[in-house]
């Protein structure tokens, strides 16, 4: 089955000038280009911004001044906002077609590698509390995870039938309520991201209930 191909703006990170190179690049690659079918006068606007954009450059390099700098501005996103306008004309019409969309001038987002695990919960602790029977319990962020499984162990962390599950939360922290003070209790994390993927469970603590 054909990959469905979508434009890459590339706009990110781009000078005034190669702004201006894209926009002349894309005007060049599109005038007679019978795969596309665009509005009256839409590649002579972007030609005329990219006119006015290189005019500004050239005013600011030469004399500088807020009044310059502020032109360059206002020309730079007028050409932005032409090029974005076109690659959605392309996008539509390219049928999701890559030698097209690239025939228009642009480039091609690559598509994202298929996330295969969630990373693993790295460096669990806890943060001590005043609030009796309480422990404030947080880990780093695990790449690709979306919520977090909690799991607590009153037996000791050598059992492992004894692990019991005491919360989901979105957030990299849990505070776990309801211990009695001054026993000890064990904790791990698992990470739980999309279609059910599952890391391995992280460290395990001991913790003393206040």
């Amino acid at each position: 089955m054909a990959t469905f191909a979508t434009v890459l703006l590339g706009l990110v990170g781009l000078t005034s000038k190669a702004l201006v190179e894209k926009g002349r690049n894309c005007v060049d690659m599109l005038t007679g280009n019978a795969s596309f079918t665009l509005p009256a006068g839409f590649l002579a606007s972007i030609t005329d911004a990219c006119n006015v954009l290189e005019q500004a450059n050239e005013e600011v390099l030469f004399f500088g001044g807020k009044v310059n700098y502020q032109a360059k501005r206002v020309a730079q996103v007028a050409l932005t906002d032409l090029i974005r306008e076109l690659a959605g004309y392309v996008q539509a019409q390219s049928g999701g077609d890559a030698s097209k969309i690239l025939s228009a001038g642009f480039d091609v987002r690559k598509k994202g590698l298929p996330v295969e695990k969630v990373d693993k919960v790295q460096n669990l602790r806890y943060d001590p509390t005043d609030v009796s029977g309480s422990a404030d319990l947080r880990w780093n962020v695990a790449l690709h995870a979306t919520t977090y499984q909690l799991f607590v162990n009153l037996a000791g962390a050598d059992q492992e039938d004894a692990w019991q599950p005491v919360a989901f939360t979105s957030k990299a922290r849990f505070t776990v309520e309801n211990l009695e003070p001054g026993k000890p209790y064990w904790f791990r994390v698992v990470a739980i991201g999309r279609k059910g993927l599952v890391s391995t469970p992280s460290q395990v603590i001991k913790v003393i209930a206040a």
